[in-house]
């Protein structure tokens, strides 16, 4: 009885501020969403969002292991978990740095405006500043975390009841843990959580895969869509049945970041989203592991 105790006391808590905070938001016209523009000047098509995704699966999932082999291979001597774990950082900077290379370099090669009106869209009225943008992605966190926390316990609450699961360790918390031994990895690791997987992601869901959709159906449509494909995207065969508490809390996020994105018609409201819950998510994971 205990277990469901912990389980509904943050339901109503968070449930409470969540039900408060969107009022509030409601009543000053937050989720406002600007008109419609012409699908006819959309500058995403599909081939675009083909290449730029398959310039990220293929240079993480085949380009990365393959760089990792032909280093060791160099190696006599057996690795330990720290060389290896170095060799990983180092392949993992110059993977990074190569996916933004080849993200710019295609699109300005397609059109040289297309680059730009992904990032952001300045033909929309009222267009607010870049750190505007960015600080109402912040903001938008304090307005869609609790929800967040709302919709991962109910159904944490529903796997314990029928599995009696209590809990699961996402791919990305292993990761950070592993890092924890070495300044460099930890370094590196900081770096992809904070920084470069919010651009990445919010490029290729929001920029890309949303603003395509957007081509073939209404805007609401196409933030539900991108949602659930950007949540799908981390599924983990190693999670387990905790898939179902992932997929279902990062849904909702994903509804806020692709919402934000189109309200202000700029990546970088995303991303100052998809930031901002990356740090907290990375700060409770370090200072307040239980």
């Amino acid at each position: 009885m205990q277990e469901y105790i912990d389980y509904i006391q943050p339901i109503l808590l968070f449930g409470l501020l969540s039900a408060i905070l969107l009022t509030v938001a409601q009543s000053y016209g937050f989720f406002h969403l600007p008109p419609s523009t012409d699908k006819r000047s959309n500058p995403v098509s599909l081939k675009t969002v083909l290449v730029v995704f398959a310039i990220y699966l293929g240079m993480t999932m085949l380009i990365a292991p393959v760089l990792i082999n032909v280093i060791r291979s160099f190696y006599s001597q057996p690795f330990v978990e720290t060389s290896l774990l170095t060799i990983f950082s180092w392949v993992q900077l110059f993977i990074l740095g190569s996916i933004f290379l080849l993200f710019y370099l295609y699109t300005t090669s397609q059109s040289p405006t297309l680059f730009q009106r992904i990032w952001k869209d300045r033909s929309i009225p009222h267009s607010k500043p870049i750190t505007k943008d960015f600080l109402m992605g912040v903001m938008t966190w304090v307005i869609g975390f609790p929800l967040v926390i709302v919709v991962g316990q109910i159904v944490d609450m529903i796997l314990y009841f029928f599995f009696g699961m209590e809990s699961f360790e996402q791919v990305a918390v292993r990761y950070l843990k592993t890092a924890l031994g070495s300044p460099l990895t930890l370094s590196v690791a900081m770096f992809t959580i904070l920084i470069a997987a919010p651009i990445i992601e919010e490029f290729l869901f929001r920029g890309c895969l949303q603003t395509y959709f957007k081509r073939h159906m209404a805007p609401k449509k196409a933030i539900i869509l991108s949602a659930l494909c950007f949540a799908l995207f981390h599924f983990a065969k190693s999670q387990g049945i905790g898939n179902i508490s992932l997929v279902a809390s990062l849904f909702v996020f994903a509804l806020f970041l692709g919402f934000i994105y189109e309200r202000q018609a700029s990546l970088f409201a995303s991303i100052g989203l998809h930031m901002t819950f990356n740090t907290v998510s990375t700060v409770r994971i370090l200072f307040f592991p239980d």
